[in-house]
C-alpha cells in the first residue's frame, strides 16, 4: 500500500464513508477507490485530490504531496522563478537551524509592495 492509499482508507474510516459513496463524491467508480487503498491503482489527479481533501476538510497539498504529486500553483512557481530549483537542491544539505531561520524569514511581513 502506499502512503496515498493508507491516508485515504484511514481518512474515509474515520468519517465512516464506504468507497462507493466517496466514489460518488468524486465522480470515479468505486473500485479505483479500492485499487487506490491496495496500492494495485496510482493516486487520481490532482483535481479528484482536491475533492477529496475538500470532503474530508484536508489540507490538499498534504494529500498531493503523500500521493508523489507536486501542486500545480507550485510547479508554476518553480518553473517561473530562477532562483526556486536551486534552492531545491540545497534544502537537503540543510540544518535544523538553517530551517529555522528559513521559517523566520517567510513569517516576516514583506516591506516588498510589488
Amino acid at each position: 500500500m502506499n502512503e496515498f492509499g493508507e491516508m485515504l482508507k484511514e481518512l474515509r474510516k474515520e468519517h465512516k464513508i464506504s468507497q462507493r459513496k466517496l466514489a460518488d463524491m468524486i465522480g470515479i467508480d468505486f473500485t479505483y477507490i479500492s485499487k487506490i487503498e491496495s496500492g494495485s491503482m496510482a493516486p487520481p489527479a490532482e483535481d479528484k485530490i482536491i475533492r477529496i481533501a475538500e470532503i474530508f476538510n484536508e489540507d490538499s497539498d498534504r494529500l498531493l504531496i503523500a500521493a508523489n504529486k507536486i501542486p500545480s500553483e507550485l510547479q508554476k512557481v518553480i518553473t517561473e522563478i530562477e532562483e526556486v530549483p536551486l534552492f531545491l537542491r540545497s534544502a537537503p544539505k540543510l540544518s535544523q537551524n538553517q530551517w529555522s531561520q528559513i521559517q523566520k524569514i517567510i513569517n516576516e511581513p514583506s516591506d516588498d509592495k510589488e
